[in-house]
């Protein structure tokens, strides 16, 4: 069935064939086009990928094998194998077979050389995507605005506040400015404007438009009883102060800002405190922050921090994450990934905030506009100058360098009282672990096992021992020797991993040579059965981290050896899958030590090894790590029953000790212990997953550098100085105080003056862009020579003028806006202006539009009910202790929810399924616009999906209890979920779909019939054309 405006009706069939047919027809109005983004996605990642790998052999001066790789008509005619690549198809394309390097005779590029996997999957994703990217000519090239030229282009011209166009006074379409100028244009071209939308039309409209949800029935009834001719503004006043309207119009902004809650490099690890920039978007659209403002805090707000109020420092922080919220690249903060990074800030900053591709200046000057290379790397000294926080990353898995929410002295106090509190839990933890033990065993008290056994299962080591890598404590793992812990029942396993990973073990009271006692230390041992791994593991014994070795052992697959003095020598061969068990004891005084390695049948003596040559005497630290002398990838291992002690240690051949026998008072004190340690165990998990002071994914100021130019956008290829600046068109103004910060407090002061021509223009456009579907400039982040020019040069201009004159309020924008005709208008088309204008440059008519994902997801919430309306919490991201992702395991979740969807946890490299379906926002760029596409899965989710048939089933009942009869249930379908009162043809073609539906129930009970029949009518109001758009 198809309910709209019109009236159109289709008669109701089963609702499957229903459905199906509104599901393809919903999307009909769509704009299907995203040519400028696919652009942009080569621009910033494709063309500086081509340039440093292939245009030295494949390029302008020299093509190998006749293949040209530098511009999109080259690689199309291919060489002599033929073209380099099939748009849409990468796995049949030369040259990712040849990046690859799966064909001998086919690698690009020659030698060792190898592109990355990111930029393998970079090519692959552009291929997939069509391959899109400019056609170069020699025209073109030569068609770049010069800086002389610039003085003359619309978008540098200095904003001006124009004159109101003559029109009739007595045309009611005089009543506003803005609909002075669009009637000026419209005369012009012969064209009549649609008549006005009825009030339940402009309700909804302007509700959808302002919070992203539906009216209700009572704030309809109240504006259509509502006759002061102030009723539209009053509406408009109300949804301004929801809280709703930060949600609606901070998540566009969010499109903007390239938001996710993921890093986006190839493991793409979870941001947890991404959400804190979120949150604080909403409540800027909210609290109406004067938009320059809100620009400077975004750029500069940890600067602006520590000389404003203390009740703003956290959130000016906060508002730095604009910066580092965008997709990272590199494995750990190192300059030689965070070019990348700093790249696509650059790019991000110039686009979203004054409407330059600035990043299409990183390899060379700017093609088509006056950016230089020089203008370029000014600003990437300002970001090299800059500290980011660090997501965490394959090599360097945990996150770092995250900006502290509390000022410098505040947060030195809290992170004291925080290591305080650790300590002190770390300490009590201990002394009850030992007594544990005491009660448990007679043997060595706690030093035995070194609290192994009260470990839990399933989850690394924890409380004194520090892990790294693929390690968890399991029952597996445990050694059949009894000579350390008698009623063990757990070991440690260790992956197979790289370099490093392992366990370590600080004793609190540490051995001392002294006093001249002997020191005993005994570890059990096995590598996985049927390893391949050939590379070694070592176990030291000494004291701090490494820094003064006592005794050292090196273990591989197949043997033991021991390091005597300086020298290494092999003890004894192993086998894998086998339990082993290394012995010591070391005399301090003669400076040896002596022991046994072997099973309980198979034993090897060693005998006066000398230590370490530059030991201290001092044994507190116990290590396991894959640091082996043998190189390669060490084997996964089991290790159980460590202990290091002045008492020697019973021999592995001692299966009969036995523990004492336990009093009725141990026992009962055991359990206590137990409880007390693992409350005091969730205490510590909690603080070690708590940052010491609060913090943000945000930015701080680092050492003041200038950058030199990367010829060709490579880092490896340096060029010139370039001092910190800001791009010559607008004035070239060098750092005042170069030598003392970032130069981001300038940037951002620079970018949100009132002289600068572009910025205020650039938001303006984009909120005219985000009420109407289309902006004055219909390229919104390209104020440039490729982007297009202003519909409405004047109006633009006026609109600027009165925004910055209202102290940038983004919420009096909005009321100039929806105040006007042109907003008022039907979306009825005539065909004189369909003739002139059929894509609607001119406003003669409104935009219909479908709604985004977020509100028609949103809007099936709101009207079944079933929206979560409490504050969101975390996203339920792993324990940070457990992260080890990689690009081939990378980090995937969905969380579900009823919240509003701006809450959705949002990941970058595999998108949310629902989010990603109806085309909500990369978060890999910045989105000027979000495209809108049809396809055939989107009719399945809606006819399908569970979520859709869940707030089917509660509309259903929401109208059940609402409407006793079968003419008010109609009704208030229609007014729920249309905004309006159905056709008298509605309402028949309501009722006989319902009747119809229950007739194919017979066999149910009526109950049954009633609810499923209102359930399935449910789904049709929910899918159909007055739902699903707006008029």
């Amino acid at each position: 069935m198809y309910f709209s405006k019109q009236r159109v009706v289709i008669p109701f069939f089963q609702t499957s064939v229903c459905t199906s047919v509104l599901c393809i027809l919903m999307l009909s109005a769509a704009d299907t086009t995203n040519a400028q983004t696919d652009t942009d996605f080569y621009e910033t990642e494709i063309r500086p990928l081509i340039i440093k790998h292939c245009i030295k052999c494949h390029g302008p001066d020299k093509q190998e094998s006749d293949l040209r790789l530098d511009a999109r008509q080259y690689w199309e005619k291919g060489g002599i194998s033929g073209p380099a690549l099939k748009a849409g198809n990468a796995n049949e394309s030369l040259l990712i077979s040849a990046v690859k390097q799966t064909d001998p005779n086919l690698k690009m590029p020659p030698g060792d050389k190898k592109l990355t996997q990111q930029e393998i999957a970079s090519l692959e994703k552009w291929i997939k995507g069509g391959a899109i990217a400019p056609r170069m000519t020699e025209v073109a090239a030569s068609e770049r605005l010069s800086l002389a030229d610039a003085k003359e282009f619309w978008s540098f011209q200095p904003i001006t506040r124009p004159a109101l166009p003559d029109v009739d006074p007595n045309n009611e379409w005089a009543a506003t400015p803005i609909d002075r100028f669009v009637l000026q244009k419209l005369k012009e071209a012969g064209i009549s404007p649609s008549p006005y939308a009825d009030k339940r039309t402009l309700i909804r409209r302007a509700t959808f438009d302002l919070t992203g949800l539906p009216p209700t029935p009572d704030e309809i009834a109240a504006f259509l009883n509502d006759n002061d001719p102030d009723a539209f503004l009053t509406v408009i006043n109300r949804l301004l102060d929801s809280h709703a309207y930060g949600e609606r119009w901070g998540r566009h902004w969010l499109d903007v800002a390239r938001y996710a809650d993921t890093a986006g490099d190839g493991a793409d690890y979870p941001v947890r405190e991404a959400v804190k920039y979120r949150d604080w978007v909403i409540n800027a659209f909210n609290a109406d922050q004067p938009y320059n403002e809100f620009l400077k805090e975004q750029i500069a707000g940890d600067i602006i921090a520590a000389s404003g109020p203390r009740e703003l420092y956290a959130d000016r922080v906060v508002a730095t994450g604009f910066l580092a919220i965008g997709k990272r690249y590199g494995y750990k903060p190192s300059p030689d990934y965070q070019h990348l990074d700093f790249a696509d800030v650059i790019d991000s900053l110039g686009r979203s905030l004054m409407g330059l591709t600035i990043g299409c200046a990183r390899c060379h000057d700017h093609k088509y506009d006056p950016i230089s290379a020089a203008d370029y790397y000014a600003l990437y000294g300002i970001m090299q100058s800059t500290t980011w926080a660090f997501p965490g990353g394959e090599e360097q898995k945990r996150p770092s360098h995250f900006p502290s929410t509390l000022p410098p002295t505040e947060a030195e106090q809290v992170e004291m009282l925080h290591k305080q509190k650790q300590q002190a839990i770390a300490n009590k933890i201990a002394a009850l672990t030992q007594e544990r033990q005491e009660k448990e065993t007679d043997q060595f008290g706690g030093a035995a096992d070194l609290g192994m056994e009260s470990q839990e299962i399933g989850k690394p080591l924890a409380q004194l021992w520090v892990c790294s890598g693929p390690i968890e404590v399991r029952k597996d793992a445990q050694s059949p020797y009894r000579h350390i812990h008698p009623a063990g029942t757990r070991g440690v396993h260790i992956g197979s991993s790289v370099p490093t990973d392992g366990i370590r073990y600080v004793f609190p009271e540490p051995l001392n040579a002294t006093d001249g006692r002997k020191m005993h230390f005994s570890i059990d041992f096995r590598t996985q059965s049927g390893s391949t791994e050939k590379g070694g593991y070592r176990i030291y014994l000494g004291q701090g981290v490494v820094a003064s070795l006592a005794v050292e052992f090196s273990v591989t697959p197949t043997e033991l050896a021991i390091r005597n003095g300086a020298e290494w020598e092999v003890l004894r061969e192993l086998e894998t899958g086998k339990w082993y068990s290394l012995q010591v004891t070391i005399d301090p005084k003669a400076r040896t030590y002596s022991g046994t390695a072997g099973s309980v049948d198979d034993l090897t003596k060693f005998e006066d090894k000398k230590t370490a040559p530059n030991w201290n005497g001092i044994a507190d630290c116990f290590i396991c790590d894959a640091f082996g002398h043998i190189s390669g990838k060490a084997s996964a291992r089991d290790v159980d029953n460590i202990g290091l002690s002045y008492a020697p240690f019973a021999g592995i051949g001692s299966e009969e000790v036995k523990p004492r026998e336990q009093t009725a008072e141990d026992k009962k004190r055991i359990a206590e212990i137990n409880i007390e340690v693992e409350s005091l165990t969730d205490q510590q998990e909690k603080l070690a997953q708590t940052p010491a002071v609060p913090v943000a994914y945000g930015v701080s100021e680092g050492t003041p550098v200038n950058a030199r130019i990367q010829l060709r956008g490579e880092p490896e290829k340096p060029g010139d100085e370039v001092p910190r600046r800001f791009l010559e068109v607008l004035g070239a103004d060098t750092l005042s105080n170069a030598g003392i910060g970032s130069g981001r407090l300038e940037l951002a002061n620079w970018i949100a003056r009132r002289e600068n021509p572009l910025t205020a223009r650039v938001f303006v456009n984009r909120v005219w862009q985000w009420h109407f579907g289309r902006g004055i400039v219909a390229t919104p982040s390209d104020f440039g020579f490729r982007g297009e020019k202003p519909t409405h040069p004047e109006l633009l201009d006026w609109l600027t003028s009165e925004f910055i004159e209202h102290n940038w309020s983004i919420k009096q924008l909005h009321r100039l806006i929806m105040q006007s005709h042109v907003y008022q208008i039907s979306s009825e088309s005539h065909a004189k202006g369909l003739a002139a204008d059929p894509e609607n440059k001119l406003f003669w008519r409104y935009n219909r539009r479908p709604l985004d994902a977020e509100s028609m997801r949103d809007a099936m919430l709101a009207v079944s009910n079933q929206m979560d309306k409490s504050d969101p919490k975390p996203h339920p991201f792993p324990d940070v202790n457990t992260w080890g992702f990689t690009i081939h395991h990378p980090f995937h979740a969905v969380y579900g929810s009823n919240h509003r969807s701006v809450y959705l946890m949002q990941q970058r490299n595999r998108r949310h399924p629902y989010l990603e379906l109806f085309d909500s926002a990369d978060p890999n760029v910045s989105i000027a616009k979000r495209q809108t596409t049809i396809t055939p899965t989107q009719a399945l989710y809606l006819m399908n999906s569970e979520f859709v048939h869940t707030q089917a089933h509660w509309l259903a009942h929401r109208v059940a209890v609402s409407a006793p009869t079968v003419e008010e249930r109609v009704r208030l379908f229609f007014e729920i979920g249309h905004g309006r009162q159905p056709s008298p043809e509605d309402f028949k073609a309501a009722v006989e779909f319902v009747l119809d539906y229950q007739k194919q129930l017979a066999t149910a009970d009526q109950s049954t019939r009633e609810s499923k029949a209102w359930s399935a009518f449910a789904r049709v109001v929910l899918t159909s054309n007055g739902f699903l758009f707006i008029d």
